[in-house]
């Protein structure tokens, strides 16, 4: 009987044995199993590492490029532009070529009067067709930048002599907390323009921020075909901007007529090159809080 007991007790000892190994090559198999998995996510995240940084180079380099590139046509171009001694009609190819890379970051109003000076010395008809190109490419100028910016536009049909008002909603987040505006309703800019002149290819006009504030003044300017909204508009105190281009003139009528544009921008657009000052910047990011 003792020895049946010692002969149980050795083969459960050998049991207990081998169940131990086999639980002991089972762990090291799936320890073995998850290391490698460990190890193929870490190369797998190291690779992504290394593609992302790759891209980022790369991305960084084209930029570079571009730079570079835009940078030396726009030296290239601005000479032709300011050589008097380079035709008119070649002048304007230039100016197109320019305007479709620069328009949103360089105000070209004065490179359009200079070549509408110049081809107003040409005789009548090709006077007429090089202006007619010039007033051409800056309409189309402005109708790209009105699609960049998504503003919402407003046609104002008006006659010389004509004042105008106009309300601009500004949103309400752009106000400074408790900040009143006594003579405006809550929200809202009233515009006011009068139509002083009429001319071919622009008009001047009278303009008054807020006309019901004995306090306002009244600004006179000239708005020509050649005024590019993004890079001639107007900020007021609450970041809210604002444009006025011209659509069209009627030299025929009697008193005669033009089309204004009011183009206004969205909320908190900012502009290619506009520098905030330090309180207009702690607004902005007030603002985004």
């Amino acid at each position: 009987m003792a020895e049946q007991k010692g002969e149980t007790a050795r083969w459960a000892q050998v049991a207990s044995t081998i169940f131990l190994g086999l639980v002991g090559l089972v762990f090291t198999g799936v320890l073995s199993v998850q290391q490698e998995k460990n190890r193929n996510a870490q190369v797998e995240l190291q690779e992504k590492n290394r593609q992302a940084q790759l891209g980022l180079q790369l991305m960084s380099q084209r930029e570079q490029s571009e730079t570079d590139f835009r940078q030396k046509m726009f030296v290239v171009l601005v000479e032709k532009l300011l050589n008097p001694d380079v035709d008119v009609r070649e002048r304007i190819t230039r100016l197109q070529l320019f305007q479709h890379n620069f328009h949103d970051i360089f105000n070209g109003r004065a490179l359009f009067d200079d070549l509408e000076r110049e081809a107003e010395k040409k005789p009548t008809k090709e006077r007429d067709a090089l202006i007619d190109d010039l007033v051409s490419l800056a309409k189309e100028i402005t109708e790209a930048q009105e699609l960049l910016v998504g503003a919402d536009l407003r046609f104002i049909p008006m006659t010389e002599g004509d004042n105008f008002t106009v309300a601009l909603k500004s949103e309400k987040d752009n106000h400074e907390q408790g900040e009143e505006h006594e003579h405006s309703q809550e929200g809202v800019h009233e515009i006011n323009i009068k139509l002083i002149k009429v001319r071919a290819h622009a008009v001047e006009v009278e303009l008054t921020i807020e006309p019901r504030n004995p306090e306002s003044r009244k600004r006179k300017f000239e708005v020509s075909y050649f005024d590019a909204p993004l890079t001639d508009n107007i900020l007021l105190p609450d970041r809210h901007r604002f444009a006025i281009t011209l659509k069209e003139t009627n030299m025929k009528a009697r008193p005669r007529k033009a089309t204004l544009n009011m183009f206004e921008f969205p909320a908190g657009y900012v502009t290619t090159g506009y520098r905030p000052s330090i309180s207009e910047a702690n607004k902005m990011l007030r603002g985004t809080q």
